[in-house]
């Protein structure tokens, strides 16, 4: 099953670049698209997107979803 991948703020991903058609596991969830990538624990949680609705560890994703992984930063 393929998805569109896109990543900004301080996400790394080592074997995909940002904005590009990647092939997952059929009924991958969220939280498995995490793993993965292997997005490390050093980088904090990103807020995800898919299809531009929030999405849930949980969230099945789909042929052709569109998911955006954003890097939260906090400032003070």
């Amino acid at each position: 099953m393929k998805i569109s991948l896109h990543y900004k703020g301080f996400i790394k991903i080592e074997k995909y670049e940002n904005d590009s058609l990647i092939e997952i596991p059929e009924n991958c969830t969220v939280r498995d698209l995490i793993l993965f990538l292997g997005i490390s624990k050093q980088q904090d949680s990103p807020y995800i997107l898919v299809n531009n609705d929030p999405a849930w560890n949980s969230t099945v994703l789909k042929e052709n979803d569109s998911v955006k992984l954003i890097t939260v930063v906090a400032g003070g």
